[in-house]
């Protein structure tokens, strides 16, 4: 296990923390307080559709042709700068696998926004956004925004993407098209629902308190504790 690279047990599961996705934007550095919001994100879909490898292209910048079946769930945290305030980005990717599909649940209590995502080459996994879907319903906050996202768009598609933008646009949630391959809509995807977020008019999405953590001097290694705090659900 690498340095960058960490796992904690929550709820009897393991939670894999990539450090190396914290915070890495050098504009986070100078954004006050009063303007620097966190945002739990909770992506779902099933398994092999490419959740892992979305996050990971937004938040390292990298990609893998293949990763290992997340186990619960695995976490990764990045800051967005927008106009006048920043979020940061509490991502928790899910497992897919059925047995793992109650833990979801648990992840969706408290969250503020969620990536529904299905493989363009794969219709089942597009036939099963139903099902996500009634689930996001019933488990999340009833102000949660959602996005349903195609996956692997760089692949020939089994799914036209008029089909999955007017099931969108009949659920009165957002679509949009990516690959983690090449890159295509990943940062859009997330610049975008740091966009659609009602953070400066939600108390119970508030700013961090400076008593409780510090994002100023993320350079020096007594502040990595801190750090971490910013990043923490």
């Amino acid at each position: 296990m690498s340095r960058h690279e960490g796992s904690d047990k929550k709820h009897g599961v393991i939670a894999n923390r990539t450090r190396s996705g914290e915070i890495e934007n050098s504009k986070f550095y100078s954004s006050s307080f009063a303007n620097l919001f966190k945002v739990k994100v909770v992506v779902v879909g099933d398994v092999g559709v490419g959740k892992t490898s979305l996050a990971a292209r937004f938040v390292k910048g990298t990609f893998q042709p293949a990763y290992e079946l997340t186990i619960g769930a695995s976490f990764l945290c990045k800051a967005v700068e927008m106009p006048n305030y920043t979020i940061v980005f509490q991502i928790w990717d899910t497992a897919g696998q059925e047995r793992y599909r109650s833990l979801v649940s648990m992840y969706l209590r408290d969250a503020k926004a969620a990536l529904l995502v299905y493989d363009v080459t794969d219709l089942n996994s597009y036939i099963n956004v139903s099902e996500w879907l009634k689930q996001l319903r019933k488990y999340s906050p009833e102000d949660i925004k959602i996005i349903l996202v195609a996956a692997k768009c760089d692949l020939s598609s089994a799914v036209h993407p008029s089909t999955a933008n007017e099931y969108a646009a009949k659920n009165e949630i957002l679509f949009m098209e990516t690959s983690s391959k090449t890159g295509l809509n990943v940062d859009k995807l997330f610049t975008t629902l740091a966009s659609i977020m009602n953070v400066r008019g939600d108390d119970t999405n508030s700013a961090l308190h400076p008593n409780r953590t510090s994002i100023l001097d993320l350079n020096n290694p007594v502040a990595t504790n801190k750090k971490q705090q910013c990043c923490s659900s």
